[in-house]
């Protein structure tokens, strides 16, 4: 079934949303303000799927792609609009959930921002005949990161510089992950190998790499296919972290450990947090599913009042963490290697806030019981998925807390994910 009409929503997939009979039609890489002619490919129980055969009148939101790969790379998905109109669309995508859960008309407040090009300060890149760069969406295929917008030049300089290298042997290598800091005057490199006694002239390299670009301040090794699977890898030459300034921090960051991709954003994230942590009365507090401690290290050095237990699962990341309380000197933050939910269970007493940062599959149900039984003053909880988010609120909200402040943060520019921070206040 073919049709032409004016798209009246945008989702932060990067579809179009229009209406046909009264049921919600999906458009394909259509922008609201579009009319287009369009197709029904598929049809669902509650709502239809549809290619756009032409686009007869653009949308003033609509723009060319400033990147040769998209949207084939699936690395962006929001690169045909304006990064005005991306704001827009995310904050309303935020607002939407929320509403879907029953939670009203809640509005957000702000959404953090910064420039939205070349922000990454990490990346995987893959090797395949002759090509660095990154693995398509939903393919095996591997796309150039020449002309991507979204990682610094020097890591493309990098994978060539590897492919070259490796020629004809890069069949053997799985990976290359690179990591930065704000600066760029620290790079950490691990090389990903498809076999762990690897026959690849890693020691060679290592030294080439680093004579190459004196960026590099270490490069280490592990089998495998993903960089973040929780294997440490081997030091082969220089050192296994970089060093970062984050809110006059100075940071140990080690190169498997998690860290936010987005420098900038992430500080101004965590400022929010910490004063959404301290906007009342009492100062002890715990970070739940802390990672390296940013967000619990931001609160202890600007609010030295607070006093504040990190808790992650992560053992790199504990360590590091703990590492870089020391060398600030703070001393109102200390860390537990443990699960979240674990912790909580075990905390008896005051804590008059917590502070969660949980996994994109949100909060589970032994946490949420766990909240409830601590029932902080103050509840701050940073997101990175708008839908686990309102379906964790729902619950947080029907008995002991009311939602009190939303603030959005683009982490993530010119894709499909939003970070959102919430205050929730005890009834």
């Amino acid at each position: 079934m073919k049709f032409t009409k004016k798209i009246e929503e945008m989702n932060l997939m990067g579809n179009g949303i229009t209406r046909i009979d009264g049921c919600v039609v999906f458009c394909l890489g259509a922008v609201d303000g579009d009319t287009v002619t369009a197709e029904i490919t598929q049809e669902k129980k509650n709502f239809k799927i549809a290619s756009v055969i032409s686009v007869d009148e653009p949308s003033p939101f609509r723009q060319e792609p400033d990147c040769p790969h998209f949207p084939a790379c699936g690395g962006c998905d929001l690169r045909h609009i304006s990064y005005e109109h991306e704001l827009e669309v995310k904050v309303a995508g935020v607002e939407s959930a929320l509403r879907k859960v029953g939670k009203g008309e809640i509005k957000v407040s702000d959404i953090l921002s910064a420039e939205p090009d070349f922000y990454r300060n990490k990346a995987v890149l893959r090797f395949a005949d002759g090509i660095c760069g990154f693995s398509e969406a939903g393919s095996d295929n591997i796309v150039s990161c020449d002309g991507c917008k979204i990682i610094p030049d020097i890591f493309c300089d990098i994978g060539k510089f590897t492919l070259e290298f490796f020629g004809t042997e890069i069949s053997d290598l799985s990976y290359l992950f690179l990591r930065k800091n704000s600066s760029c005057t620290e790079i950490s490199a691990v090389l990903g190998t498809r076999d762990k006694y690897s026959y690849l002239d890693i020691e060679g390299y290592s030294e080439a790499l680093c004579e190459r670009f004196p960026q590099v301040v270490g490069v280490l090794t592990k089998a495998g296919e993903h960089p973040e699977d929780g294997i440490e890898p081997d030091l082969i030459l220089g050192r296994d972290y970089i060093e970062e300034s984050f809110l006059g921090l100075s940071l140990i960051v080690s190169p498997c450990s998690f860290f936010q991709v987005n420098h900038a954003v992430a500080e101004k994230l965590c400022r929010r947090a910490a004063d959404y942590a301290l906007s009342g009365e009492g100062n002890f507090g715990a970070d739940l599913y802390c990672g390296t401690g940013v967000i619990g290290m931001a609160i202890a050095a600007l609010h030295p009042e607070a006093f504040i237990t990190g808790v992650e699962i992560n053992e790199s990341a504990v360590a590091d963490a703990k590492e870089n309380a020391e060398e600030n000197g703070l001393t109102n933050i200390g860390f537990f290697c443990g699960d979240s939910a674990d912790f909580a269970k075990s905390t008896y007493g005051s804590i008059d806030f917590i502070t969660i940062d949980p996994p994109r599959a949100g909060c589970s149900e032994k946490m949420i019981k766990e909240l409830l039984r601590i029932k902080p003053q103050r509840l701050v909880y940073v997101s990175c998925d708008p839908q686990t988010l309102a379906r964790d609120l729902k619950k947080l909200t029907e008995t002991k807390y009311s939602i009190k402040e939303v603030t959005a943060a683009d982490l993530f520019p010119r894709t499909k994910h939003v970070e959102t921070i919430v205050l929730l206040e005890r009834n």
